[in-house]
């Protein structure tokens, strides 16, 4: 304005992706989120963001979901306490016992979710955290060196969550084309010295490239083995809280059953900036030693998926008082055969890393920091 006369407007756009990176998915743990709304309880941003609306006794997809508001998506919200204090741009902390949702809404699980909700400065919007209670508060790290993870990370078997934010590769023309594995490995090895990369995703991503590299060579023993692998077993794989995978195909493409199962396009299947695989979210609300059936409805196979635990003894406390949390290691099978519904096969032909001797490590706690 000049002289009370309107000259211009200057704006700018920021993505929502780039909003959603201040809260990246490895610090928010498995069934974490963050979403966006505005001041007046509208949805920019939410994993969730197509709620539901009853129809009778059935719950149906909302077909028009342009404004979305708040209590539409966290509905169990019920005397609106959350929406009213992020509308008024309120700071705070809330406690819900939630019903959420995998698979595209045909399985439920009932978590105990934290928010934390603030105000963001200068913009009419909030930003909304949210931690499930037993996930998020300790992550792994350890003391790798980056000639040993390198070595690990890049087995042919190792694949990372390309959603993820390792390294940027927005910010120079040249690091367009790299893919986020590539991108980590040129930064490592001084290649591309100028990455701006997170430290702490790449410690932890190198400490699970690590630990979990005995995997690879004790599939393919198993492959090679004169008893071979039982019939109709087709893929195993294993996931960390890095976004880490590792993958064993047993069977050619041209014979797999499940042909798009952990492919670029099988999203539910694989780390997102949404979410984190739907085995892994399902395995991790099982006791450890537990293992998970599961039986995608598209097509006739088999996912065995199971989480890994690790019992830390405080060294402020007494022998006896342990805290136990998700090492969010999570081994899996998938396959097309009755042996898969055999949970004593399945323990055969897996390795427990977290009895194994390995690199030294130490529990970090994020509780306060997210």
């Amino acid at each position: 304005l000049s002289h009370g006369i309107l000259l211009g407007v200057v704006g700018t756009d920021v993505p929502l992706k780039e909003l959603m990176r201040l809260a990246p998915r490895y610090k928010l743990g498995v069934h974490g989120y963050a979403f966006l709304n505005t001041n007046n309880g509208y949805i920019l941003s939410h994993p969730d963001l197509r709620p539901l609306y009853k129809e009778g006794k059935k719950l149906k997809p909302k077909p028009n979901y342009n404004s979305v508001d708040l209590s539409e998506v966290e509905w169990e919200d019920t005397e609106d306490t959350l929406r009213t204090a992020m509308v008024k741009g309120e700071t705070g902390t809330l406690s819900l016992d939630v019903r959420a949702t995998v698979d595209k809404g045909r399985r439920v699980m009932f978590l105990k979710n934290e928010y934390f909700y603030t105000t963001i400065n200068e913009t009419p919007f909030s930003l909304g955290l949210v931690l499930t209670r037993g996930h998020g508060k300790f992550i792994f790290t350890g003391n790798i060196s980056v000639e040993e993870g390198l070595h690990d990370l890049t087995a042919s078997d190792v694949a990372l969550a390309n959603e993820w934010t390792y390294c940027e590769t927005d910010i120079d023309p040249h690091h367009r084309k790299l893919t986020q594995l590539q991108a980590v490995i040129r930064y490592l090895t001084g290649k591309e010295p100028d990455l701006q990369c997170d430290e702490v995703l790449l410690r932890q991503t190198l400490f699970d490239a690590v630990v979990t590299a005995p995997m690879e060579a004790y599939w393919t023993a198993i492959l090679l083995n004169e008893s071979g692998i039982d019939d109709g077993i087709e893929t195993a794989f294993m996931g960390t809280r890095s976004g880490l995978m590792r993958m064993f195909r047993y069977v050619g493409a041209e014979k797999r059953v499940a042909k798009k199962f952990l492919s670029a396009s099988d999203k539910e299947n694989l780390f997102t900036l949404d979410h984190f695989p739907v085995w892994y979210r399902r395995a991790a609300e099982n006791r450890p030693g537990r293992f998970l059936y599961y039986v995608p409805k598209e097509d006739m196979r088999v996912l065995i998926s199971a989480c890994m635990c690790c019992n830390h003894a405080s060294k402020r406390r007494s022998a006896a008082h342990h805290r136990t949390w998700v090492r969010d290691v999570v081994p899996g099978r998938q396959g097309t055969d009755r042996a898969l519904l055999s949970s004593d096969a399945f323990r055969e032909h897996e390795l427990d890393i977290s009895a194994s001797s390995g690199p030294q490590d130490h529990d970090q706690e994020y509780g306060d920091g997210i």
